[in-house]
């Protein structure tokens, strides 16, 4: 179905639509494959990833048969939980098959595949894992996929042929990349991608198009991951987003498992009020979602139709989000389920940084902020350091910290840093102090020295410590052990948290494998693809915890009587 809008041509369309359809030949099922291929790419689809060649052989750039089902599974265990994007039964199936042809694929679905080549091979932090299941280099195999997603699209004519498939690769590649490539490339190729995504209707409610129902959700999820990626990335760049209020209506997508879906269905889902597939999906979506009317530019919550609010209101709205999120998707969650204990973690975390954004005197517009509130703001900051480093280091979690990849604690540990050199912290002080050092410690050597940011924080450490009257900072060798406390129940939800127990920080470079028997399988992942599967590791070489990269737009520079730096212009730092 082609999504236009009111034109001469659509009239035109509509005079010659009681025109006698062409006489039919009879086609073969060679025919009905070429009949997806382009004939030729657009030279126009080229430039933007600077290279096509039509003598590209993509079939020499997919790996072999055991190591498609290897990647696959990987992306079913460490992507899809976090991302969920497409239908993992019909694309195992589509996989499977295309597995045996490779000379045949369509070229959108082939996009697809590479896209999801680079994924998996982006959640897998631990270099071991290469050598040991597919002999070869990590950064090796991410430039391969990506050069297959880049030549697959252009093949694809994914920029004057838009379809589902093609943005939901280009969706899935960007949201990895963004991981490790250059930001401005990134948010570029978003614009694009939101260009594309409107030529195809996703802005509009699949049920006002007429849509078929499993079509309906599988268009819901791709919009409102591209709507979240606009988000990502305008904060990567310092920028608004471009997406507008007013531009889209589409709806969530319904919190239901793949199971629940078939591409056959004639009636729309109902969505579960129990823990689904979607859990994670569906939170991120509302919290980021929430950010848009709270830490970007006045203008933009103008343009937008965005009630202005007051600091302590925008606390309070977003204390509301989470109150909100807790009481719809958590409820009914076992935090020892390791993905439920993810969602309602992640989400206090980013609630938390959003409220020290709204805090900043650039955007209060004040440079005092009462004893109370202060007091608040330094809890908050312990608390994003405590349990960012809790996911972090917990196997049970760590196969989804490369979601979160683009932020380290760099804010919260400034905002305690300047604290602790401008006011008294008689009853936090110590826990502070616990925090900033396990800060230090888990990321030294894994921050290049020469970092701005990172000297920055060592020069605002030494001065503090030395406000402090310390001697000496604690070594790397006094491993601390950091204690944190569980959640406070909000009265009004069930939700029931645990402690959260820091593992020790030498997992960061742990490779070995905890099994999961909480994790929901899909019941349509083959039996073929376990057996392709040499084994899991979890771990990670170089890990950054981030779950929504709140943004930082600051309007002018500003002073609270700390010792800022001019050059910050979107942090704490």
């Amino acid at each position: 179905m082609r999504y236009v809008t009111t034109s001469f041509w659509t009239d035109l369309d509509d005079v010659n639509k009681d025109d006698p359809p062409p006489v039919k030949h009879s086609t073969t099922a060679a025919d009905s494959v070429s009949s997806m291929r382009p004939t030729e790419p657009s030279r126009y689809q080229t430039f933007v990833f600077a290279f096509y060649s039509s003598t590209v052989d993509l079939r020499q750039l997919h790996p072999t048969e055991g190591r498609t089902f290897t990647l696959w599974q990987w992306f079913v265990e460490r992507v899809d939980p976090v991302l969920k994007l497409i239908h993992i039964p019909t694309i195992q199936r589509q996989i499977l098959q295309a597995s045996q042809d490779l000379a045949n694929i369509p070229p959108a679905f082939e996009s697809l595949m590479f896209s999801i080549y680079h994924a998996a091979v982006t959640s897998i932090q631990c270099s071991v894992s290469y050598q040991t299941l597919l002999q070869e280099e990590r950064q090796t195999l991410l430039d391969r996929y990506r050069f297959g997603v880049e030549q697959a699209l252009a093949k694809a004519n994914f920029m004057s042929s838009p379809n589902v498939p093609t943005l939901q690769a280009l969706t899935l590649y960007l949201i990895c990349a963004r991981q490790s490539a250059d930001k401005t490339y990134i948010w570029s190729l978003t614009g694009l991608l939101i260009r594309l995504a409107m030529k195809l209707g996703l802005h509009r409610d699949p049920v006002a198009l007429g849509l078929p129902p499993f079509h309906a959700e599988m268009r819901r999820r791709l919009w409102w991951q591209i709507l979240i990626l606009d988000v990502r990335t305008a904060e990567d760049n310092d920028m608004d987003p471009v997406i507008c209020e007013h531009a889209f209506d589409t709806k969530y997508p319904a919190n239901v498992n793949d199971v629940d879906l078939d591409v056959n269905m004639t009636e729309p889902v109902r969505g579960s009020d129990r823990r689904t597939e979607m859990l994670f999906t569906l939170t991120r979506f509302e919290v980021s979602y929430g950010a848009r009317k709270l830490v970007f530019s006045p203008k933009f919550t103008v343009d937008n139709g965005y009630p202005s609010l007051s600091v302590q209101e925008k606390i309070d709205m977003a204390d509301s989000l989470l109150g909100k999120i807790e009481g719809k998707y958590l409820r009914n969650c076992d935090t020892r389920i390791p993905i439920c204990f993810l969602a309602a973690t992640a989400n206090r975390i980013v609630l938390a940084k959003i409220k020290l954004t709204i805090s900043h005197p650039t955007r209060s517009g004040s440079s005092k902020i009462s004893q109370e509130r202060h007091q608040s703001l330094v809890e908050n900051s312990i608390e994003i350091i405590e349990y960012a480093r809790t996911l972090r280091a917990d196997d049970k979690y760590s196969r989804w910290v490369w979601l979160f990849q683009t932020y380290i604690e760099w804010d919260a540990v400034a905002f305690l840093l300047h604290s602790i050199n401008a006011v008294p912290l008689p009853t936090l002080l110590e826990r502070a102090w616990k925090a900033i050092d396990t800060f230090f410690r888990d990321w030294k050597g894994h921050v290049l020295d020469t970092d701005r940011r990172w000297r920055r924080l060592e020069s605002l450490r030494a001065k503090a410590a030395t406000k402090q009257g310390l001697h000496g900072l604690p070594s790397n060798a006094d491993e601390a052990q950091l204690t944190t406390r569980s959640w406070e129940q909000d009265a009004n939800t069930t939700v029931s948290f645990i402690p959260l127990n820091s593992g020790n920080v030498a997992n960061l470079g742990d490779c070995s494998t905890q099994p999961d028997g909480e994790h929901q399988s899909h019941s349509a992942l083959s039996t073929a693809s376990r057996s392709h599967l040499a084994g899991e590791a979890t771990g990670a070489e170089y890990v950054d915890w981030n779950f929504d990269n709140v943004p930082y737009i600051m309007q002018s520079a500003s002073t609270w009587e700390m010792d800022l730096d001019e050059n910050a212009f979107s942090s704490w730092i």
